[in-house]
Parts: C-alpha cells; sequence; structure tokens
C-alpha cells in the first residue's frame, strides 16, 4: 500500500509571477485606463484652449529658453500678486525642445496620464488591486481633470505632482526610504511654486510629519525644504525688495475686503462640483449646455455614485485612522500601506478648501485640483470595506458605469468644439491659428499682426500670436488704433473683419490679395491681405514734409464723413522715414474751431510704437463730433508716455520744434 504523494511547493519567481492569470487581468485593466486616460488627453489634437494664460506662460518660458531671459516671477495671478517662476522654469524645457505649443500640451497631458498610474498604486497599496482600479479609472475619466490636463496652464500640474507627493510619503514610509521621505518634503514646499493652491499640500504634510515624527529623517526633511526655499528665493527677494509688492502679498492674503461667508465656503462648493463632475460643460460648450436624455440621466447618476462611494470610503478611512492613532498600535506596529494613506487621506481631501476659507481672494474652481486625487482615492477606498467578491465587483463595476458615461460626453464634447463654434463656450482652439500662421509663413513675407491688443502681457492674442511666430518676421500691432504697412511685400493678418483696421484699410485704398483663413463652423474666419506695395487714395498732402525727431513723417491725411454716427474720422498717414526711436509714442489729435482758442474735441490714439520699423506706413485715425460746418483745422503731433514729452518737428524754421503740426480743413468738399 502507497503513502500519500506529497507535492512540493515550487517557489515563485518575479518572472512567473508576470505570468499569473491575477497579475495579467490587472495589468491589461490598468492598461485599459491609461488608454482611456490617453485618448481623452492626446486625443483630438491641436483641440486645445490657447488664450491669454497659456500663451503669457510660453512667451515667458520661450524668452527663457531660448532668449537667455531667466525668469525671477511668474506670471500674474488673479490676486494681483505675481506667481512664483517654477512654472515658466517648467515649460521652458518642452520650449527648448520645440517652439510649438502642441509639444508643452502633450506634455501636461502625459504627465496626467501618468498621474493614473500614481492614482492604481496608491489605492492599490492601501486597499487592494480593485480599489486602485477604481481610483484610477475615476481619475482618468473625470471631465473635470481632462478639461484641466489639455493646456499649457500651471493649474493643470497640480494634480500630478499632488499624487507623486502621496505616492512620495507612502512608498518612504513602507520602506524606510529617506530619499523618498525627502522628496516628500520637497515637494510639500515647492507644489505651491507652480500654483499658490498648492501650498494645501504643506498644510497635509504637517500632519503627516506629526503622525510619523518625520524628524526621525531629519536630514531628507531638512534637504528638500532647504531646495525648496532655495527655489523660492528669486521671486520672494524682488516681492520683498519692493515694498509695494510686499504689501499687495499681504494685503490679499490677509485684507477682510468685501468677502462674505459664501466668498469663504466657495472652496467646499467648489471641490464639491469637481468630483460629481457637475457644471464641466460650461468650460467647454456653455452654460445653458443639455444633453440628450439619456447622456443626462447617466452623468447625473454617475455623481450620485461617485458620492455614494467618497461617503464609504471616507468613513472606512476615518475609522482606521482612528484605530490607527491608538497610542499601543502605533508603538507596536510597523505602518502598512492602509495605514499610511488613511492616516492623511481625509486631510488631503479637505486641505485646499480649508487653505482658501483664510485669504480673503476670488476663489476659483481649479485651485481646488490639489485635493480632488483624495476623493477618487477615497471611492476606490470604498472596495476594501467589505471583502465579498460580490462588492468589489459592483465597487468596480459601478465605476466602469461612471466612467462610460463621463468619457462618452467628453468624447462627444470634443469632437464639437473641435470643429463647431458654440456662443459662450470655448475660445478657438490652438489648430486654427496655428494652421493660419503656417499658411502665410510659407511665402516667407513678413506678417503684421492686425488684432485686439499689441500687449502680450496683458492682450491675449498679442501674447498668441508672439509664441506661434517667435523667431519669424513678425510686427503685432493694436488693430483698434492703427493699420500698419511693411514697406515692402507682406501679410497682414487680420484677426477679425470687424477690426477698425480692416475698414480703413478698404478705405484707403490699399489693395492686395484677400485670403480667408477658417475657424470653426459659426466662427468669424482670419483674414489675410498679401500687400506687395503702398499705393493709397484720398489723402491730401501737406505743403511740405513734416517730419518728428521720432523718425516719423507725416505724408498726408483726410476725412471720412460718417453720417451714421454723425461724426468725421480724421486718418493720417506717417511713414518711418528715419530709424523709429526708442520709447512709448501716442498721437494727439485735437479739433478746433474758427476763432476758438482751446480745442474743441481732444483724442488722443494709441500707436503700438514697440512695432515700428523703418519704412514703415503708419495710419491712425480717430473720430470727432461733426462740426455744424467747416472750416476748421486740427493740430497733431506724437509724444512719449508716460513721461508727456512731445517728439520735436524737425527742420521747420523759425517755429518752435514743438509747436504741433496744423492741418487745415477748409471746408466740405476741399480737405486741404
Amino acid at each position: 500500500m502507497s503513502g500519500p504523494t506529497i507535492t512540493k511547493a515550487v517557489p515563485q519567481t518575479p518572472h512567473s509571477a508576470l505570468r499569473t492569470p491575477q497579475f495579467l487581468a490587472e495589468a491589461t485593466a490598468l492598461l485599459l485606463i491609461l488608454l482611456l486616460a490617453a485618448w481623452l488627453r492626446l486625443g483630438w489634437p491641436g483641440v486645445n484652449s490657447f488664450g491669454f494664460d497659456e500663451a503669457r506662460v510660453s512667451d515667458m518660458a520661450l524668452q527663457m529658453a531660448r532668449g537667455g531671459k531667466f525668469a525671477a516671477l511668474g506670471m500674474q495671478s488673479s490676486t494681483g500678486v505675481p506667481n512664483f517662476a517654477a512654472t515658466v522654469w517648467f515649460f521652458a524645457l518642452p520650449f527648448a525642445i520645440s517652439t510649438n505649443p502642441a509639444v508643452a500640451n502633450n506634455l501636461v497631458a502625459l504627465l496626467n496620464v501618468l498621474a493614473v498610474v500614481g492614482m492604481w498604486w496608491l489605492g492599490r497599496a492601501a486597499w487592494g488591486k480593485p480599489a486602485g482600479l477604481v481610483a484610477g479609472l475615476l481619475f482618468a475619466a473625470s471631465p473635470y481633470l481632462v478639461f484641466y490636463s489639455r493646456s499649457i496652464w500651471s493649474q493643470n500640474l497640480l494634480a500630478p505632482l499632488a499624487i507623486l507627493w502621496a505616492v512620495a510619503i507612502v512608498a518612504g514610509l513602507k520602506n524606510n526610504n529617506p530619499s523618498l521621505i525627502g522628496l516628500h518634503a520637497f515637494l510639500a514646499g515647492f507644489v505651491g511654486q507652480i500654483h499658490f493652491a498648492g501650498f494645501a499640500l504643506a498644510l497635509a504634510s504637517l500632519w503627516i510629519g506629526f503622525r510619523f515624527r518625520l524628524w526621525r529623517w531629519w536630514t531628507a526633511v531638512t534637504a528638500g525644504l532647504l531646495l525648496a526655499g532655495m527655489l523660492a528665493l528669486p521671486t520672494i527677494t524682488i516681492i520683498w525688495r519692493s515694498g509695494d509688492g510686499a504689501k499687495a502679498v499681504i494685503r490679499g492674503l490677509l485684507e477682510d475686503g468685501t468677502a462674505t461667508a459664501v466668498d469663504q465656503f466657495a472652496a467646499w462648493h467648489q471641490l464639491r462640483q469637481l468630483s460629481l463632475s457637475q457644471g464641466w460643460e460650461k468650460f467647454w460648450l456653455n452654460t445653458d449646455w443639455g444633453w440628450p436624455p439619456l447622456l443626462a440621466a447617466g452623468l447625473q447618476m454617475g455623481g450620485v455614485l461617485v458620492a455614494v462611494l467618497v461617503v464609504i470610503g471616507a468613513l472606512a478611512a476615518a475609522r482606521t485612522m482612528a484605530q490607527d492613532l491608538r497610542p499601543s498600535r502605533r508603538a507596536s506596529q510597523t505602518p502598512t500601506g492602509r495605514e499610511i494613506l488613511s492616516s492623511f487621506v481625509l486631510i488631503w481631501a479637505v486641505a485646499a478648501p480649508l487653505l482658501f476659507m483664510l485669504p480673503r481672494t476670488p476663489v476659483f474652481p481649479q485651485y481646488q485640483l490639489v485635493s480632488l486625487p483624495a476623493l477618487f482615492l477615497l471611492a476606490g477606498g470604498a472596495v476594501g470595506v467589505w471583502p465579498k467578491r460580490a462588492w468589489q465587483i459592483g465597487v468596480v463595476g459601478t465605476a466602469v458605469f461612471i466612467a462610460s458615461f463621463q468619457a462618452t460626453a467628453v468624447a462627444q464634447t470634443l469632437t464639437s468644439v473641435a470643429d463647431t463654434f458654440v456662443p459662450g463656450g470655448m475660445g478657438t482652439p490652438l489648430r486654427y491659428p496655428q494652421t493660419a500662421v503656417r499658411q502665410l509663413m510659407a511665402d516667407g513675407r513678413p506678417i503684421v499682426v492686425e488684432t485686439f491688443g499689441d500687449i502680450p502681457e496683458f492682450d491675449g492674442d498679442a501674447a498668441m500670436f508672439k509664441v506661434l511666430l517667435w523667431g519669424y518676421p513678425t510686427q503685432i500691432v493694436d488693430a483698434r488704433h492703427v493699420l500698419l504697412i511693411p514697406d515692402g511685400p507682406a501679410n497682414l493678418l487680420f484677426t477679425y473683419e470687424n477690426l477698425a483696421a480692416w475698414e480703413v484699410a478698404t478705405a484707403v485704398g490699399l489693395t492686395g490679395a484677400v485670403r480667408e483663413l477658417p475657424r470653426r463652423d459659426g466662427e468669424l474666419p482670419y483674414l489675410a491681405l498679401t500687400v506687395d506695395d503702398v499705393a493709397l487714395v484720398g489723402f491730401q498732402t501737406l505743403p511740405q514734409p513734416v517730419k518728428l525727431a521720432n523718425g516719423a513723417e507725416l505724408l498726408g491725411w483726410q476725412i471720412m464723413d460718417l453720417p451714421e454716427s454723425g461724426q468725421i474720422r480724421l486718418i493720417t498717414h506717417w511713414q518711418f522715414t528715419g530709424e523709429p526711436q526708442e520709447g512709448h509714442f501716442q498721437q494727439f489729435n485735437h479739433l478746433y474751431l474758427p476763432g476758438a482758442e482751446a480745442p474743441s474735441e481732444v483724442q488722443d490714439v494709441y500707436t503700438s510704437s514697440r512695432a515700428w520699423q523703418q519704412g514703415d506706413h503708419l495710419i491712425t485715425w480717430v473720430e470727432f463730433a461733426r462740426p455744424a460746418e467747416p472750416p476748421a483745422y486740427f493740430h497733431v503731433g506724437m509724444y512719449t508716455w508716460p513721461d508727456l514729452q512731445r517728439s520735436p518737428v524737425l527742420g521747420r524754421d523759425g517755429i518752435d520744434p514743438l509747436y504741433p503740426i496744423q492741418l487745415d480743413w477748409k471746408s466740405e468738399n476741399d480737405e486741404q
């Protein structure tokens, strides 16, 4: 009679563990979630927001990466206080590789895709495989997180950095790794330099430091904090040296102003909206947008289910946190991933809204992105409240249900805004101005952008076209006031046909090939006028040339009657026959009636003087109330701003060079 057969267990090698059905199933699920995240963030290329904020940061990053101009300050914040320069430094990296903003956009999107891996790892380390997949899936499909990952914006880096901050401390404490604990300390002091909302992580880190006695790794923690402090020094030094700047910081953060109880709690409402995906349509579409009934019901139900999962996970985390705080348990056990994450995930979840209850400044939804991942981790933690397989499958199925409707809605949204203009929705996607400038650059002619405003530090279109035309011969002018025409062949790009410069160009007979450069359906196209030479009509010449010391020579002028408004338009034609003088110049225009010693009306005009080049023709115009009847005359000239110094008239014997140029309007039919 033979004895029982004894089967020896074969030890599992790392390679064999990778071939187990459980691992393959989890890896496949994670890969599908990553593909979903990548599709929503990297798909629809060129359908990216590129307004003032994105363009301004890009301009500063290009100046640093390619112009050698170190950024010590970031762009101005909504409070009027300048941001730290860390965002500019970050975006200088992709712009050092390419001037194409799409490269920087894709880097932001890629970091947000990789953040899904961090969510999965955190959830898995704390509550198991299903929890990691649920947290990663909800993060991947969240409409707000998709929106805040497709553009060049400092806030779009908050969620990935917050997840890295959490991964560093969980992995550092689990493995007793000082380097990771030092990285956590560094991020606690650095993420706020990307955007002020990041300082919410520092609040949570204070709790973590107390709970886990991080002073035991004082060398790593000190090194991380010192590095973060060193990176903040350039900005702090500049603000502190400016007394007004330091006062503005203090005022913005501490003064009560007109804040109300509603203002103080706005951040809590915003965090709720972000987590439940409420109202996200207004950022891409508009506030009145309506979904088909089935999709609308699915999205609404999805928000309810997210709330249920977050509450269940929060209760479970609170229970673990309370148990973990007992002195006997803390003294006798090495913390597990569950205990580590449960000990601070609730603090992390409320850190941002708590932070923004303190300052009396405007609060915006994107400020809550630093805490939003914690809520999705809590939703994933709902898996672990009941060990039954049916419960786990139910929670995972719920997450799949939520993500399916959200991903469908986001995909439909991106498809819609890519080709169709929705009033009140997303501005012109990046692909359209990029295509327009590429077509114009193909013939090698200089480009003059005639648009709303010409100061990249303040004007969105000016900042955008400065970036898109970086390194190409370009002039940007404020087409509400001036029309600038190079003396040689050039392309004039008008961002809208309702710009005053387009109307004036037509009125003075500027000829050339006109091209429409399309935008989305329902959106006015860009207009391009290809000019070979400047031959204008309707201008009255002066008895003798009149040239200013700043290089501008007045070639002619004319009066246009505007019967619809009861006004007249004075148009002046200048050319820079000399090298334009440095400085900010404005043009004064004074209307005098016969016998009057003081002007009847004064109209000054902005001249876009920093765009001037020798040989350029400058057309300016102003409107006056139509006099009862001519004769009348005008005084014109230019002066520097803000010191109000007139540019002298050259070569006028016997006349004070600071005396204005006089234009005599003799009669309605004779504009000599």
